[in-house]
């Protein structure tokens, strides 16, 4: 196996270097600006790579004592009462602007809302499962419950 090592690397013509094959990279910076990478999409347009991460999500079954499935940037899950869920990131985010979404099992007659903006904190977030059937909705345990966020890290 051969090594090169260099500190930099120029294109001979142009901006472009290409590679052959895969590229293994374990870290992406921008280089005029640490955290603005941006990436082609779809013919000419581009997005910038970190604003179109998921920051959070969190997949649980919130029926008897809450089970975490699995999860990305969750640090704590915690049963609030009967079909209330906090989720306290690992990370906060970087202001109570961000998107944050939720659903909950596939045909059960359950509706997952989000608590208002002031019970989103950057740290945080809350989801609430409501009966959405019959005449008079309350809230429910739901075997099936998703979260995530959208937005910028603090």
């Amino acid at each position: 196996m051969s090594r090169v090592v260099v500190n930099e690397i120029e294109a001979k013509v142009g901006n472009d270097i290409t590679f052959n094959d895969t590229v293994k990279i374990d870290t992406i910076k921008g280089k005029t600006t640490a955290g603005s990478v941006t990436v082609q999409g779809e013919g000419t347009a581009t997005t910038n790579l970190q604003q179109g991460l998921t920051k959070f999500w969190a997949n649980w079954d919130g029926t008897g004592t809450v089970s975490l499935r699995d999860s990305f940037n969750l640090t704590t899950l915690t049963d609030q009462g009967t079909g209330d869920y906090s989720c306290t990131f690992t990370n906060a985010m970087a202001n109570r602007g961000y998107v944050h979404t939720a659903n909950c099992g596939s045909g059960s007659g359950h509706i997952a809302l989000l608590y208002s903006y002031a019970q989103n904190l950057t740290y945080r977030c809350r989801t609430y499962v409501i009966e959405e059937s019959g005449s008079s909705p309350g809230v429910t345990d739901e075997a099936l419950v998703v979260s995530e966020v959208s937005g910028d890290l603090a």
